[in-house]
């Protein structure tokens, strides 16, 4: 079976124009290619689950809903089994959510029960297939501290759980909790988890639960896994084998700047350190031993990558150079010499912080702003 989870159709990322739209019609392509890999005769995939927030909020775009029923579809049609699990960003508490809405018309098996139930007995290639599963409804769904209440596996068959939630940790007011103890004692093969954009997998009693992650990312604090998850189930343990995808990476990179000693040296070490394909984000870390253009540095680069975010997280230039420009018989020799004077008479280090962060700023103005890099 494909196992998929927080997709997150109809997110529009934070990204400037035109990249914001390149990424935002591509995440929405995702679906497609889940489809795709799963129609492919070589992977012999029977099942598709889909464990909460397919969609990023519970009223997606009309078009979106459309192209999502087509795909659904295309599954349906083939002969694989289609499970879909609301999450809570595509809750179907709400009266016009998308799965209220289109509930008649929806591919394969939605899931509406508003606490653990057995939802159906699926016949997959001969075995019986035994489905637990839940939809969190407001109002409905009886949560008072973590889910214990599961039903209890079955004989003859493959048991199997979809969840969207969060395994022992309560993860606030819009995160579903899970008994990791109580799971085990219910005794599935395996459970199929989202709402969790990592991967992880942890064995429960005799079955495997895993999170699958969100397959193409959000952005730099939320970059996906890349991966899909395919599980082959009813012979012995669940075997969980993770598929490369080909979405549009992020990529953080880290840079201490300490270590070089003139400005070229810094760019071409950035330079190596670009992912062509990426969205790349740049972390400037340590102290500068030179004078710094980070506008130009930003603009020389930008062509490298899908998009560029050069991040300076330094703690500013080192005292020799501060020095340097003290010394200077210009306004930026006095604006260093009056800030250095305010850092030696700071009351304690917030106050010191907000000096050195001044003395930054001050200077990255003096030489005509810090253009597009955050500060």
């Amino acid at each position: 079976m494909l196992h998929l989870a927080d997709l997150h159709l109809g997110y529009r990322p934070d990204l400037p124009a035109p990249v914001q739209e390149e990424v935002y019609r591509e995440r929405n392509g995702v679906l497609q290619a889940a489809v795709d890999l799963a129609l492919d005769p070589r992977r012999g995939i029977n099942l598709v689950l889909i464990a909460g927030d397919l969609f990023d909020n519970h009223r997606p775009q009309a078009s979106l809903v459309e192209e999502t029923i087509r795909e659904l579809g295309r599954l349906e049609a083939a002969g694989i089994q289609v499970i879909t699990v609301p999450g809570n960003h595509d809750e179907i508490t709400y009266n016009d959510s998308v799965y209220r809405r289109e509930a008649s018309r929806w591919p394969g098996l939605l899931v509406t029960e508003p606490m653990p139930a057995k939802v159906a007995t699926l016949k997959i290639n001969g075995d019986a297939c035994h489905l637990v599963a839940m939809a969190y409804t407001g109002g409905v769904s009886r949560v008072d501290g973590p889910l214990k209440n599961f039903p209890p596996a079955e004989g003859g068959g493959v048991n199997l759980a979809v969840f969207h939630g969060s395994l022992d940790w309560d993860g606030g007011e819009r995160s579903l909790p899970l008994d990791g103890e109580a799971l085990s004692a219910a005794g599935y093969d395996y459970i199929a988890l989202g709402h969790i954009h990592r991967r992880g997998q942890r064995q429960l009693g005799r079955g495997l639960a895993c999170y699958a992650g969100m397959v193409a990312g959000k952005g730099f604090a939320d970059p996906g896994t890349g991966s899909w998850t395919i599980v082959t189930l009813g012979d012995g343990p669940a075997r969980v084998e993770q598929v490369p995808a080909a979405v549009r990476p992020w990529r953080v990179v880290d840079v201490d700047v300490t270590a070089f000693h003139a400005p070229e040296e810094l760019e071409a070490a950035i330079r190596e350190l670009i992912d062509p394909g990426a969205l790349v984000q740049v972390r400037l870390a340590g102290t500068i031993a030179f004078d710094l253009d980070l506008e130009g540095l930003q603009a020389r680069l930008d062509h490298l990558c899908s998009y560029l975010d050069l991040v300076n997280d330094t703690e500013g230039w080192a005292q020799e150079l501060l020095e340097s420009f003290a010394a200077e018989p210009t306004i930026r020799g006095l604006f260093v010499r009056r800030l250095q004077a305010k850092l030696a008479g700071a009351a304690g280090p917030g106050e010191a912080a907000v000096i050195r962060r001044a003395l930054w700023r001050g200077l990255l103005a003096l030489k005509g702003g810090c253009g597009p890099c955050r500060l």
